[in-house]
């Protein structure tokens, strides 16, 4: 199985969210069965849609959490999951030059 940014993982867990990890797992698990490659950005998956809503992932609908929501910088939507009250959104979003649009000069 591909492994997830650690980071990722230990926030769910320590946070209350293993369902949630397990979840992920198990997509993974059936993208690699099947000899797929490709890669999700999860943090992105788990602030929702532009609308808040949950994603469906290879038929799995994937809940919304507020933290996500807020390291996103997105409205916090009603049906966001916070099981922590307490709980800090995780690590903040590092910029890179990845995917940025070259300017034609």
């Amino acid at each position: 199985m591909r492994t997830i940014n650690n980071t990722f993982r230990f926030w769910l867990q320590d946070n209350d969210y293993g369902d949630i990890l397990e979840l992920i797992d198990k997509i993974l698990s059936d993208w690699q069965k099947c000899g797929n490659k490709q890669r999700r950005n999860w943090w992105n998956i788990l602030a929702g849609d532009k609308n808040g809503k949950s994603r469906v992932i290879s038929g799995y609908e994937i809940p919304v959490l507020r933290a996500a929501q807020i390291r996103k910088g997105v409205k916090i939507s009603e049906n966001a999951i916070c099981r922590n009250e307490f709980e800090k959104p995780p690590f903040p979003i590092n910029a890179n030059n990845r995917w940025r649009i070259k300017k034609n000069n």
